[in-house]
């Protein structure tokens, strides 16, 4: 019933106002202090008006579920959570009782541990770009996998259906190990699905573009039911046997994290369809290499208000707390602030066309302004549609300089608190794409199909600046010897190692932390080698901290090792025990050592989610790990030195 409520309220000019609330009382600012020793998490926040009582709930970053830690008084203003652990990282729900459900979310960490592998990502190119972006292209794989992505590219022509691109990605996905993003660049196939109108006007009701179709891999998908064709855009006409899809909800939740930079039909932009991707691409690659001079601030331009509580800039007050801090949010004109003010996060809101928005601008403000915010939300009538010819939410993307992302945030709401600790949008997508009720208030269009990311899903909140002059020393005697220049950030805690046999996948790490400038690879099997260095520093947020990994460079070189082929024989198999174990892993080396050894615990799609280094051992020693912040799941473990490896399977419970 709710639904069909709001479903009449369309997204007019005016602004609604209940009383004298504002779009800011439907959201709970927090604020975050932690404690190494002992660990400790503190949340803060200011009293709401008109609140009775206050819950937080927590659970852990993959959780489906919140657990109820408290209930506070009207009165109470923060909360300590003193049950946590260096290393890891919490998501917490403060929600309030009372005149206004307000809401705030945040996922908070004390040195939260390092991201080594991302996944794999599926990149299609429309072939139109192939060649006129050949250099942007390749740049942007590099940054990709130098930021911990595995990579499968497809270039596929403009021309094709949606049936044969999802083919392709249904086969990357039963084929390839850790398949959990997909980026589409340029005008490959737009899939249409549904008889819906998301921002309430009966004359926008039919099939809406999504690429949800593409990231939905075990739904449904039909063509047989929906048939209206009483939309004022002919696009949005939807008949059986037409190619449109039938569901206007995701017939299950989505499994990739999915974003499209496409600049098809912009004509307002008066430059070709390569130059604004080109311009893109080079921004994004300034952006991830920590070359842009950004302001962590956020901006909001709210010109709808409250509007009968759906309040839709709450978007901004929840979420951006978390990710710049609540003191670094200004309530300014957006388009007039980010042509001189360079912003980490904008969002804007008001009674939207296709090619506007009121109180923001329209598609042709982009052509020659700069929009300075990196990562914009815009909500308004129409635009959402985004396949629209000069449609006013990719317009952002085309500006000079910098805007990387823009989704249509309000209907239903989006939660982006996972950027605070080193996550990507693209992760947040999906995380708003799949909420119901998990998080609130979801809002009217939760689940529906037309939620989407315009731009880049790989991009986070913040990089390091990589290093440069790599250099690798190929010796027969010595195997591979790494060297580089220092990264030019400041605060650096070391570098990290990776080795791979492909240009493109399998990267694991190799070394410890390194506070110097050069490694020495002596152990492996001769052939060539991809290599990859990433700096090292950990990040202070408004969340807590967290190990973030900068943009690794990747150089390669034919190796011989002093050993060759390391010995892999039972002569130098540990003994595991317990196997299933839950809390400490016991090995016993089965074979002394007298160089460093390595262990490495990999799942089952190779993320290395352990690694550490053993000066020396011998053969009847007792090494203990802690484990018990290990998921449960099946691992293999890869115990290694100079005189020898071996790997076994070993079960977490």
């Amino acid at each position: 019933m709710l639904r069909r409520i709001l479903g009449l309220f369309f997204l007019g000019i005016a602004s609604t106002s209940l009383s004298a609330q504002t779009t800011a009382d439907y959201a709970i600012p927090i604020t975050v202090q932690t404690q190494s020793s002992p660990p400790k998490i503190l949340l803060q926040w200011k009293p709401r008006t008109g609140a009775t009582s206050y819950t937080v709930s927590r659970k852990a970053k993959s959780g489906t579920s919140f657990t109820l830690l408290a209930t506070l008084g009207a009165n109470d203003s923060s909360y300590t959570d003193a049950s946590v652990s260096l290393d890891s990282c919490y998501e917490y729900a403060v929600l309030n009782a009372g005149t206004i459900a307000a809401s705030g979310y945040v996922l908070a960490g004390i040195h939260a541990a390092p991201l080594h592998h991302r996944g794999t990502l599926i990149l299609l190119v429309d072939s139109t770009f192939t060649d006129s972006c050949r250099a942007e292209l390749t740049q942007l794989m590099n940054d990709l996998r130098g930021d911990g992505w595995d990579l499968i590219r497809h270039d596929l022509s403009r021309s094709a259906k949606d049936t044969f691109v999802k083919s392709i990605i249904l086969n990357d996905y039963a084929t390839r190990s850790g398949v959990n993003a997909l980026f589409i660049l340029g005008h490959i196939a737009v899939p249409y699905s549904g008889d819906l109108n998301p921002d309430g006007h009966p004359d926008h009701r039919g099939a809406w573009p999504t690429d949800n179709y593409y990231s939905d891999l075990n739904g449904n998908w039909t063509d047989a039911i929906v048939n209206d064709v009483t939309a004022s855009r002919s696009q949005n006409d939807n008949i059986p046997g037409d190619g449109k899809w039938d569901p206007s909800f995701l017939p299950t939740d989505v499994e990739l994290q999915t974003g499209r930079v496409d600049f098809a039909n912009m004509p307002s932009m008066h430059r070709s369809e390569w130059t604004l991707m080109r311009n893109y691409l080079y921004k994004a690659h300034a952006y991830k290499t920590h070359s842009l001079p950004i302001r962590r601030k956020a901006l909001v331009d709210d010109n709808f208000g409250v509007f009968y509580g759906e309040a839709f800039a709450a978007n901004a007050w929840r979420n951006f707390p978390v990710l710049v801090g609540k003191d670094n949010i200004v309530a300014a004109d957006m388009m007039s602030t980010l042509k001189d003010s360079a912003y980490q996060w904008a969002y804007g809101c008001g009674g939207g066309t296709y090619t506007s928005a009121g109180g923001i601008g329209k598609t042709s403000d982009y052509d020659s302004t700069p929009v300075k915010g990196i990562f914009m939300m815009t909500f308004g009538s129409y635009f959402g549609d985004w396949d629209a010819t000069d449609n006013f939410l990719r317009a952002p993307l085309c500006a000079p300089e910098p805007a990387l992302v823009n989704a249509w945030a309000g209907r239903p709401n989006w939660f982006i608190q996972a950027m605070g600790l080193g996550e990507s949008i693209g992760y947040c997508a999906r995380i708003t794409q799949n909420n119901t009720s998990l998080y609130s208030p979801a809002n009217y269009g939760a689940h529906w199909i037309h939620v989407g990311l315009m731009g880049d899903p790989s991009l986070r909140d913040e990089y390091i600046k990589p290093v440069t002059g790599v250099r690798i020393t190929a010796d027969s005697l010595a195997g591979a010897a790494l060297s580089w220049t220092a990264s030019a950030d400041t605060g650096l805690q070391g570098y990290y190692i990776y080795r791979s046999d492909s240009a493109w996948r399998d990267y694991q790490l190799i070394s410890s932390l390194i506070s110097g400038n050069n490694f020495l690879d002596t152990t492996g099997i001769n052939g060539e080698k991809y290599y990859l260095i990433r700096p090292v520093k950990l990040q202070t947020t408004p969340s807590g901290s967290y190990v973030n990994l900068g943009l690794g460079i990747m150089d390669s070189a034919f190796v011989s090792y002093p050993t060759g082929i390391p010995n892999i024989s039972t002569a130098f198999a540990p003994k595991l025990y317990p196997n299933p174990a839950t809390t400490t892993l016991n090995i016993i080396p089965g074979a002394s050592s007298n160089t460093p050894v390595k262990l490495t615990i990999m799942d089952v799609s190779g993320r290395i989610v352990l690694y550490k280094e053993v000066p020396s051992s011998q053969a009847t020693q007792v090494i203990r790990v802690d484990v018990s912040r290990i998921p449960v799941g099946n691992y293999l473990l890869e115990w290694g030195s100079s005189q020898g490896c071996n790997t076994q399977k070993w079960t977490k419970w």
